[in-house]
């Protein structure tokens, strides 16, 4: 199998929508340096060419190239930097959310968010007076990427994760402090790119909500659009997702771990009072006792 085969199988066959679109962000990633590459050594810029895939400001630019809003969240700037933060941002925080929400999902809300993001970032720069007049191009996949992250911080808000191998955050805290340092930059980095990520969140947050039924309105026929799918009243229920998430870890010890087979199946009762505990302090709060019930509950 030649690597082009190999690619194609990745992409094609590839049950993870987030490892299809890793995939795809790359190549493009790939492509870009070659044909810059390539215009550099014949003495030209390809960056008029390129930003035909990238979302412009302009308002007239931007009607004649809608396929820009889908194209331009997986080009990145030659910065390595740029698509390396996105990516692994995007994969720590994509494998969570389709853990509960399947494949599917994460295109709903990688293309939504990249979407939110565009609009985002055509408004601001049309109706701000200091804008006016200025005339810049959206590229990268950091909007999708802020959807993706404050979805999963929506629908996950208790879940706790080891940021980097740095230290162990929960992934609301995590959102809001992403957020709050994108403010604070936009006034001296990248204001149009600020306000996209900003737009990208903004949908994250409200699809989550769309799917719980929290929120019902005539905005979200942009959603039932999208995902048509999905029921209108479908509930998240945070007691099966920490469920899942405590079978998984009880699971990794069952070598170590000693089952008293005379023990009966614990009640649901008791399973309820112990994900409940998880949901408002975490696993890790559990005693060697509670551990043992959950590990019994999933026999």
């Amino acid at each position: 199998m030649t690597i082009w085969e190999e690619i194609k199988y990745k992409l094609t066959n590839s049950a993870s929508a987030v490892t299809q679109i890793l995939w795809i962000n790359i190549l493009a990633f790939v492509l870009t340096c070659l044909i810059f590459l390539t215009f550099h050594l014949s003495g030209y810029s390809a960056e008029p060419i390129l930003n035909y895939l990238n979302v412009p400001s302009d308002l007239g630019l931007m009607v004649m190239r809608p396929w820009t809003f889908l194209t331009y969240q997986f080009m990145h700037s030659l910065a390595p930097s740029h698509i390396l933060f996105n990516m692994l941002m995007f994969y720590y925080m994509g494998n969570i959310l389709q853990d509960f929400l399947g494949a599917q999902k994460i295109w709903y809300v990688y293309i939504g968010g990249g979407i939110g993001a565009a609009i985002m970032f055509v408004i601001i720069y049309n109706i701000i007076p200091i804008y006016s007049g200025q005339v810049g191009f959206l590229i990268g996949a950091s909007g999708s990427v802020y959807a993706i992250t404050v979805a999963a911080a929506t629908l996950l808000p208790h879940y706790e994760i080891m940021f980097f191998g740095l230290f162990r955050i929960r992934l609301r805290w995590l959102a809001l402090g992403l957020i709050v340092l994108n403010l604070a930059v936009i006034p001296v980095s990248n204001p149009g790119g600020g306000f996209a990520h900003l737009g990208g969140a903004l949908f994250g947050w409200l699809y989550i909500l769309f799917i719980k039924g929290d929120i019902s309105n005539p905005f979200t026929r942009f959603f039932s659009n999208l995902n048509k799918i999905i029921p209108k009243t479908i509930k998240v229920d945070e007691k099966k997702i920490y469920r899942e998430k405590v079978y998984s870890n009880t699971q990794n010890k069952k070598a170590n771990t000693y089952r008293d087979k005379r023990n009966p199946k614990p009640n649901q009762d008791e399973i309820d009072a112990i994900l409940d505990k998880i949901s408002n302090s975490g696993y890790d709060s559990l005693t060697k006792e509670e551990r043992e019930i959950l590990f019994r509950a999933s026999e």
